[in-house]
């Protein structure tokens, strides 16, 4: 009988070590799974309410990241056209999700009736970069 206890005794322990270890391994993998989806994709932009009106272009930009935008370049061109006529750069922004950016740039070149494609690259504090661009008319 005491043969047959010890035997149950170390299978026991048996199980609880292997609960043990299923659990430590289950909380690294959460952790280390959590942080890797955090990181990724956290990028986006949305730009509304653009319009150019005799060579000034107005809109506005919403952060839909989950980081801090700290940098914003617009860029002019025409379209069917990579000639950059005018550019706009502001490093020292701290925008956080879910907020906007209004901004107002004079565009010299720009002929009224014209076609022109204005690219939005912003930089956000985890270092990701993100890229959009919107077709506007000179009126």
């Amino acid at each position: 009988m005491q043969k047959y206890r010890k035997g149950l005794e170390n299978a026991l322990v048996t199980v609880l070590l292997i609960l043990v270890a299923i659990a430590a391994v289950s909380l690294i993998s959460y952790y280390f799974f959590g942080v890797l989806r955090h990181s990724m994709i956290t990028t986006g932009l949305s730009i509304s309410n653009v319009q150019m009106v005799g060579g000034i272009l107005t809109g506005d930009l919403i952060n839909q990241g989950a980081s801090n935008i700290t940098s914003i370049t617009i860029q002019v061109r025409p379209q069917n056209n990579a000639t950059v006529i005018s550019n706009f750069t502001n490093s020292s922004l701290n925008i956080p999700p879910g907020h906007s950016y209004a901004f107002t740039l004079a565009v010299p070149k720009a002929i009224e009736g014209n076609n022109y494609v204005i690219t939005v690259l912003v930089k956000y504090d985890n270092g990701q970069t993100y890229a959009t661009s919107v077709e506007v008319i000179d009126q």
